[in-house]
């Protein structure tokens, strides 16, 4: 008998050893950390175009002051809708001032990037586009090479060496690959030929980033030229 009452007495202290960790409060998980929403605004409306210094407002908050031909300039915000409205330079935006260009608002959410770019379309008259970036990475030793039609100027072909990337890509299209680490040549031709729309470059292709190169500006004024934007892969 004394050795049941023992072992009663031993089997009851151990389960209150065991449940004593449960009388306080219980340990809460951690709360997984979200990738912040990300969007950057590029001026690429070249000079004679109307719009040759401008102010950029986010939901009528002017995030992007004095903005000339070539700026951009990137936000990292919590999730939630934008309305961009991009105004002449000094006007504030009121019932009674026009916008030179505005993007219905959009909701971005965690982990999004996203790029408004003010450029010209095909009809070389002022635009407004928005594009969803990749940031996500397309393999091992493997990043992304977007390039971006934002000039108004005919289809072109964009090619390293001899290999064609992109054919025909017209006002306000993208086209993206992935490729191997390392520098590139690239070259923009009309498409169809081998005439260069504006001169060759080198791109480098680098670990956890998208290159995106826009080609902008206007054939008609002879001003084409290249803009980068890197986003970060995860």
């Amino acid at each position: 008998m004394k050795y049941r009452l023992s072992r009663i007495a031993a089997l009851t202290s151990l389960l209150l050893i065991a449940t004593s960790g449960f009388s306080g409060s219980v340990a809460k998980p951690k709360v997984k950390v979200q990738d912040p929403a990300v969007f950057t605004i590029i001026h690429a409306i070249p000079a004679t175009f109307g719009a040759d210094k401008v102010d950029v407002y986010s939901n009528g908050t002017l995030i992007l002051n004095d903005a000339v031909p070539g700026a951009s300039k990137s936000f990292a915000v919590e999730s939630g809708s934008q309305r961009i409205a991009i105004y002449p330079d000094g006007v504030l935006p009121t019932s009674d001032t026009a916008s030179i260009l505005s993007y219905r608002p959009v909701y971005i959410g965690h982990g999004m990037d996203i790029t408004f770019v003010a450029h010209l379309n095909s009809q070389d008259k002022p635009s407004l586009t928005l594009y969803k970036n990749m940031n996500t990475e397309p393999g091992k030793k493997r990043a992304w090479l977007t390039v971006r039609h934002v000039a108004g100027a005919p289809a072109v072909d964009v090619k390293s060496d001899s290999l064609t990337l992109f054919k025909s890509l017209t006002n306000s299209m993208e086209r993206k690959v992935s490729l191997r680490f390392g520098a590139y040549p690239v070259s923009v031709v009309l498409s169809g030929t081998n005439t260069n729309a504006l001169p060759a470059t080198t791109v480098d292709i680098k670990d956890n980033k998208n290159l995106i190169v826009y080609v902008w500006g206007s054939a008609a004024k002879s001003n084409l030229q290249y803009l980068t934007q890197t986003v970060n892969t995860k």
